[in-house]
């Protein structure tokens, strides 16, 4: 539960951040509520989905031959880097939970909707 303390935080905050932004709008219905948090749950994912990307290593390669071909890089710099696969192992998970829970609202809503 420890894990997931940040995520649901984050969650809790952004879904009381949509609903006073559909109350000041004035459009609180069940089919706003889902379409809105379908778009904030898509922000967390695409980031989340990005760095799990990154952290496969798929781009570490790219990076080393941009590194060798174009020595964009000063002098005293040295030639080792750090890959993009260390960049945001550490924080996938917390961007993929919190748009997962959001998305989890959102389709709940949804089914709300259509019953």
């Amino acid at each position: 539960m420890k894990n997931l303390k940040w995520p649901l935080i984050t969650s809790a905050v952004s879904s009381i951040g949509i609903f006073t932004y559909l109350l000041i709008k004035q459009s609180l219905t069940i089919l706003s509520v889902s379409d809105t948090f379908f778009i904030v749950s898509l922000f967390f994912l695409i980031i989340g989905l990005a760095l799990w990307i990154m952290s496969s290593g798929f781009f570490d390669n790219f990076q080393r031959f941009m590194k060798m071909h174009f020595r964009f890089r000063k002098k005293n710099e040295p030639k080792e880097f750090i890959p993009f696969s260390e960049i945001g192992k550490a924080h996938q998970l917390y961007w993929l939970e919190t748009g997962g829970i959001l998305l989890i609202v959102a389709v709940v809503s949804l089914l709300f909707y259509f019953l």
